[in-house]
């Protein structure tokens, strides 16, 4: 059964009550842990299967600067935008606490293989806590969220069931962008099936299978976005 509570206490707003880049404890303390989980993650990533176009640690990156402009064309403030790019850079977490096989199957994922998977949500939300357990700052409270929803749909089919009115907004922003930079670098079994990675492709793919499943608002914006020339 899906766990319809959640450990971490959600912001209520978009995370304007501390700055990132000038905030001694996320400069002293986050910072050096997200960079050292980079670095982890790409040797992790080493260890895959080399014909692999999934890299988490390009993953991270990738999302967390699709979150950061997401927020600038949604006209929040830079500060905003850059507390929102640091704490996806960690959404993953859990990833690399998982046997390397899973993530490259040369098919689609068994129902339990998926589920084992998404086991990297807890291991993540877990890590985290424990890492950080004597610390009380906005920003362990933002990456938790982050952490622990970034899986989440608004119609209550994500891993812990919740819905929209359930999730703070930098969750179902985030949410959004993870899926689709996941949906952009192609496992082997979807290349077997022939299925396309360009942007107005994956778009309608998400649009076919996942209809309901992200805030329309923050979806339209970010497709526009991603659409421009």
């Amino acid at each position: 059964m899906k766990n319809k509570s959640s450990s971490t206490a959600l912001p209520e707003n978009w995370p304007d009550n501390f700055d990132f880049e000038t905030d001694p404890v996320c400069q002293k303390t986050f910072k050096p842990y997200i960079e050292n989980f980079l670095k982890d993650l790409e040797v992790y990533d080493n260890q895959r299967d080399h014909l692999s176009a999934y890299k988490f640690h390009i993953h991270a990156q990738d999302a967390a600067n699709d979150v950061r402009q997401s927020c600038l064309t949604l006209g929040l403030s830079d500060k905003v935008a850059n507390n929102m790019y640091w704490a996806t850079l960690i959404h993953d977490l859990g990833k690399i606490e998982l046997p390397v096989e899973i993530w490259d199957l040369p098919t689609s994922p068994t129902p339990k293989q998926r589920a084992l998977k998404r086991t990297h949500i807890d291991l993540g939300v877990q890590k985290f806590e424990k890492d950080f357990e004597h610390i009380d700052h906005p920003f362990k409270n933002l990456a938790l969220d982050i952490i622990n929803h970034h899986h989440e749909a608004i119609d209550g089919s994500g891993h812990h069931g919740l819905t929209g009115e359930q999730l703070s907004a930098p969750a179902r922003l985030v949410a959004i962008i993870e899926h689709y930079d996941g949906q952009r670098h192609p496992r082997p079994h979807q290349i077997k099936r022939g299925d396309k990675f360009d942007p107005p492709s994956i778009f309608k793919r998400i649009e076919e299978k996942y209809a309901g499943h992200f805030d329309p608002v923050f979806y339209n914006a970010f497709k526009t976005l991603k659409l421009s020339p």
